[in-house]
């Protein structure tokens, strides 16, 4: 009976690289995945003026606002705000957030804005590239 040994050759050696990388960053992926945390739940509009009427400090909730990262659209709802007290950290923060999201909105779609020329390449993007 003949025995047979297993050579190990280059491209067997390449092979067991690739599986082997692409095995780690299947690992390292999925722990990313699972040890994310989520957001925490958005502030509404009525759960801030509770806030302010039961004296909440205002860097407390600007704070909430920002960890659940809630953009405030209605700039009728700051004015009913302002009468109701709120302080004008939370309605300045409020109108900021509406301000920062249309920056990344446009910032977002000048990003696909790209020229192909006539050597066939892809050229524009961010100044990065």
């Amino acid at each position: 009976m003949e025995h047979r040994h297993f050579r190990l050759t280059a491209a067997r050696m390449q092979i067991f690289t690739i599986i082997i990388c692409g095995l780690s960053l299947s690992a390292f992926a999925g722990c990313a995945f699972f040890f994310s945390k989520p957001l925490p739940p958005r502030v509404t509009v009525p759960q801030i003026l509770d806030m302010s009427k039961t004296g909440v400090p205002p860097e407390e909730v600007v704070q909430k606002m920002r960890d659940s990262r809630t953009v405030y659209l209605q700039t009728s709802q700051l004015a009913q705000l302002k009468e109701h007290g709120v302080p004008d950290a939370v309605i300045n923060y409020m109108r900021q957030s509406y301000l920062d999201a249309v920056r990344t909105d446009q910032s977002r779609a000048d990003f696909t804005n790209w020229a192909i020329l006539d050597d066939g390449y892809m050229y524009g993007g961010p100044w990065w590239w």
